[in-house]
């Protein structure tokens, strides 16, 4: 009962963004008029006729049966992007449940961290006297105002700390190196990948889908 409640509480959900979208494909002339007559023929517009496949074939918000999405799915399979699709990093990701955002920011996460490293080693280095400047707030009792206290007494307390910093920015690296790895986990590409592509590829579905989805 609980998860009949919960699957109908998600249909709602997904039923209350229904709304138009927009779609281009490139047809022939010809293909336009056959398209039409097939609808005219069963009195359905072309638009309810996409719906209704699309539907189908992603087992969506609205679907004609179990038969109709199983047909539509064996579409799908025997044509060549269903039989034969391309073993992408972007392929692999969605195949296995990941979400693909989640590895573009992990790798903007690496990077930033990547950053962090490189300004605390120059701190460490050849520390500025910026470190005077670094201040906390004290607050009284009842929070209504406070005063700015130096976070270190010295420029050895400021390194130190830096220090501990680097620490972790290592730890963070080593951590989030080791996600992005998990990741791509048992990715078979047929030859040596070309990373920036593969990466390409994966923000230009991104962007796709977000567009597709917020237009």
């Amino acid at each position: 009962m609980i998860n009949e409640k919960k699957l109908k509480k998600e249909l709602q959900k997904e039923i209350e963004t229904i709304r138009e979208r927009k779609i281009t494909v490139k047809l022939s002339d010809a293909d336009c008029d056959r398209l039409a007559r097939k609808c005219g023929e069963h009195g359905l517009t072309i638009g309810e006729l996409i719906e209704n496949f699309v539907g189908d074939l992603v087992g969506g918000t609205y679907s004609n049966g179990s038969d109709e999405r199983d047909y539509a799915d064996q579409w799908f399979e025997r044509c060549w992007f269903g039989m034969f699709p391309e073993p992408t990093l972007l392929n692999h990701l969605l195949n296995l449940g990941y979400e693909p955002e989640h590895y573009l920011d992990m790798l903007e996460n690496v990077e930033t961290i990547k950053s962090d490293i490189e300004i605390t080693k120059q701190n460490i280095a050849g520390p500025s006297d910026e470190w005077k400047d670094i201040v906390y707030h004290k607050y009284n009792d009842d929070r209504t105002s406070y005063e700015s206290v130096p976070c270190y007494n010295s420029v050895d307390e400021y390194i130190a700390s830096e220090k501990e910093d680097l620490e972790s920015y290592k730890a963070d690296l080593e951590e989030a190196l080791e996600e992005l790895k998990d990741m791509r986990e048992d990715w078979k590409p047929e030859k040596e990948p070309n990373m920036d592509e593969e990466i390409e590829l994966i923000k230009k579905w991104v962007k796709e889908r977000e567009d597709f989805i917020n237009e």
